[in-house]
């Protein structure tokens, strides 16, 4: 066999492999591209925009049932918002807040100085009316009594002068008095009381507002957990993960998506090119066989 034999021999076999790495690389590409709908005029060209963009809507449908149905259900959610790494984050984190004056500007800036002035208005009425709706008069006399009746046992004297009749005739305008008091200048005064210990818990950071750090800890956790456990499907429902992930992958660029996948699936696409020029050569080399069968 001369060289223009074994020239003939191979020609076969390479020109099949060629094609069949070839073939294979264009059906690759043409997964993903090309990326839009192509048209001549009114006329559209087969095969675009490819087979992935073109099912692109679809894809993202499938992917979102897929995670929410098989990789992130219900159950993975409570366990996960259960678990002592999270539990124990949330409430480190709740208890490592600045002093609650820090925290409130930081967050919300000029609307907690707003809140804390409408609260402690409320406070101060609150207190107000809970006063002012005493009868003071009443309550003048009773004690009054009591405390004549005291005296008088010490000095009988002073108890002929500060009997009952007396107490009650100075009770009333006493009442009017302190009622008066209580809704002016008493108001303001109450106010300023109220906002400096106000101030003093606003100063201390959250982890020690109410006491003991450990133990703040420990009821904190416990009512994480009871409010997860009680409201778990809820709170889960309310990721509506098959839906962002569908709205996700379907608001996806063709090339972003096209980069993703080959991302994974590179090394797979690569082997089904070469795979392809194997095929092709083992074809060239069976038809060049059966060519050189004498009939």
């Amino acid at each position: 066999m001369d060289f223009w034999d074994i020239l003939r021999f191979l020609a076969g076999p390479v020109i099949g492999a060629i094609i069949g790495i070839f073939t294979n690389y264009i059906a690759v590409k043409m997964l993903f591209r090309p990326y839009y709908t192509k048209r001549i005029g009114k006329f559209h060209i087969p095969f675009t925009p490819g087979i992935i963009p073109r099912r692109q809507p679809a894809l993202a449908a499938a992917l979102g049932r897929m995670v929410s149905e098989k990789l992130v259900r219900k159950e993975d959610l409570r366990r996960a918002l259960l678990s002592d790494e999270l539990t124990n984050t949330i409430v480190g984190g709740i208890l490592s807040l600045p002093p609650a004056s820090d925290a409130g500007q930081a967050l919300v800036g000029d609307s907690y100085r707003i809140g804390r002035e409408k609260l402690l208005d409320m406070l101060t009425d609150k207190v107000v009316v809970g006063i002012t709706s005493l009868d003071m008069a009443e309550i003048f006399k009773k004690e009054g009594a009591n405390l004549a009746a005291g005296l008088a046992q010490k000095n009988p004297l002073l108890g002929m002068f500060l009997n009952e009749s007396t107490i009650a005739s100075f009770a009333a305008p006493l009442a009017v008095r302190v009622t008066g008091f209580v809704e002016g200048d008493g108001k303001v005064k109450l106010r300023e009381v109220l906002d400096s210990e106000i101030a003093k818990i606003e100063a201390k950071p959250i982890g020690e507002m109410f006491g003991d750090r450990e133990q703040m800890q420990s009821l904190l956790g416990s009512v994480y957990r009871r409010l997860i456990s009680e409201h778990a499907d809820t709170i889960a429902s309310r990721f509506h993960i098959a839906e962002i992930v569908e709205r996700r992958v379907a608001a996806m660029p063709p090339q972003d998506l096209e980069h993703l996948i080959l991302s994974v699936m590179r090394k797979e696409l690569n082997a089904v090119i070469v795979l392809g020029s194997v095929i092709g050569f083992v074809m060239g080399i069976v038809t060049t066989l059966v060519n050189m069968i004498p009939l």
